[in-house]
């Protein structure tokens, strides 16, 4: 199978499974976490782990084919069918999602780990927008996180030149959140940060991503109409009655993502 998931606890990962190949992104890959992503929006899962098998996250596109691969026929309708449904999907998505990056994080994989909410990365890591090197254009939203994350004129010489950066270079870029010497100090922190989030307000968690999506594409105008529609349905939460309860009970507040 392509892909590999556990569920621990409301926290569902979700792992690229082609290790010997250093998980090359294949449609079942993609058919498999665009469904995964439907089915977490409503079967408990309150946070989603994604990362890779045997060391790597993902070497990018199935290239084993070669240019002649009859999926690349019509690549626009390959990325319309396949990659654009599943970089939304997670974008929309109400859970927060991790990327836990070992190895080689490059083309439509770096671009998936772009589109996570926060990426972790053991010091080895390395990661590009490798496509001009062969030819191509980016994809996956490539070309929409990468000036917002680091300015255009610097995100057009790392992407025209296939720059193939550091986990620390990534961090300095703003596009990585914490950098670990250790595969095993990478578990760990990713563990904890998922366990954070499965115990929070998830309600308040999903809404307030759909606020920072709206910041980061609208004027401060609609930012600020939808926050005001967001916070009154945190008002009317069980988890915000909790957490006021809470609060003056001097105790930590146990939310239900209710």
């Amino acid at each position: 199978m392509s892909l590999s998931i556990q569920t621990n606890q409301q926290i569902k990962t979700v792992a690229f499974n082609l290790p010997k190949k250093k998980n090359p992104v294949t449609i079942d890959m993609l058919v498999g976490l665009k469904q995964v992503l439907a089915e977490s929006q409503t079967d408990g899962t309150r946070v989603l782990i994604l990362t890779g098998e045997g060391g790597n996250f993902s070497a990018g596109a199935d290239l084993s084919g070669g240019a002649m691969d009859e999926r690349f026929g019509n690549v626009t309708q390959y990325l319309q069918t396949y990659i654009n449904p599943v970089v939304l999907a997670m974008r929309n998505s109400n859970l927060p999602i991790i990327a836990k990056v070992q190895g080689v994080c490059v083309g439509i994989g770096f671009s998936l780990a772009l589109a996570c909410d926060m990426v972790f990365a053991e010091k080895t890591a390395t990661f590009s927008q490798i496509f001009s090197k062969i030819g191509l254009a980016t994809d996956g939203g490539g070309g929409f996180f990468m000036p917002r994350l680091m300015g255009y004129h610097k995100a057009f010489e790392l992407v025209t030149q296939a720059a193939m950066l550091t986990a620390t270079q990534g961090q300095e870029l703003g596009f990585v959140n914490k950098v670990f010497d250790t595969a095993e100090e990478l578990e760990a922190q990713t563990a904890q940060t998922a366990l954070h989030f499965s115990q929070a307000a998830s309600v308040a968690i999903g809404l307030i991503k759909q606020n920072l999506n709206k910041g980061l594409n609208s004027t401060l105008e609609e930012t600020l109409a939808q926050e005001a529609v967001n916070q009154g349905l945190c008002f009317q939460t069980e988890d915000f009655a909790e957490g006021v309860m809470a609060f003056l009970e001097k105790r930590k507040a146990v939310f239900k993502g209710k």
